[in-house]
């Protein structure tokens, strides 16, 4: 019996050790395919593996960014609307310092008619004050949060050169990102080195390859 418990304990221990699946999202609020990824794959699958899961979203994409003044003007590839809706997440990101606020609210607003008017709404809908994340999109604060994101996307290896740029443990490629797309859960169930959670088995379907969905320049 003893022999037993300490087995025990030894699984146990090995899976608190097991180090969560990293999966890094670079992508625009009005691309078409990254907000179908978020909303049909990254926030149903966190809502029932975030246990083992690290999530990190950077709302840049394809667009530029130039110095104006103090502060900094950015061009978005759907336009300014998009450039006020990635502003939007990256405030909340700042703002709420908590991943499970950030995904219910990016969630929300990418689920909305139209993310770059849905900032109020969503906040209500997480119980936050819209209020200073409106302060912070129309000053210099969310100037400076959504270029420190564009200087974050800048460090990848490669370049992204579309979105949804889908990164998991650290890892880039095309393949990968078409995985995602389809069945991301099975994605983190696979990838995951520790003992599976039940919801491995009760939800998981066979992942199947398929090209990216993507937004490209």
């Amino acid at each position: 019996m003893r022999f037993v418990l300490l087995l025990l304990g030894v699984s146990l221990a090995l899976a608190q050790e097991a180090p969560p699946v990293k999966i890094h999202l670079y992508y625009e609020t009005l691309c078409p395919y990254s907000i179908e990824f978020v909303v049909d794959q990254l926030y149903p699958t966190w809502s029932v593996l975030k246990d083992i899961m690290e999530v990190e979203m950077f709302p840049f994409g394809n667009a530029n960014y130039a110095a104006d003044g103090d502060g900094w003007s950015f061009a978005c590839q759907h336009g300014d609307d998009e450039c006020r809706g990635n502003m939007i997440h990256a405030c909340a990101k700042d703002h709420f310092n908590d991943i499970n606020l950030e995904m219910e609210f990016v969630n929300c607003l990418l689920s909305a008619d139209y993310p770059p008017n849905a900032g109020a709404k969503c906040a209500a809908e997480v119980g936050q004050d819209w209020a200073p994340l409106d302060a912070c999109v129309n000053s210099l604060e969310g100037q400076n949060l959504l270029h420190a994101v564009a200087l974050q996307q800048e460090q990848l290896d490669p370049s992204l050169y579309f979105v949804p740029w889908i990164i998991v443990n650290d890892v880039f490629s095309e393949d990968q990102v078409g995985e995602c797309q389809t069945n991301l859960l099975a994605v983190v169930c696979d990838r995951y080195t520790g003992e599976p959670p039940a919801e491995c088995s009760t939800h998981r379907v066979q992942s199947t390859a398929r090209r990216p969905q993507t937004t490209k320049p």
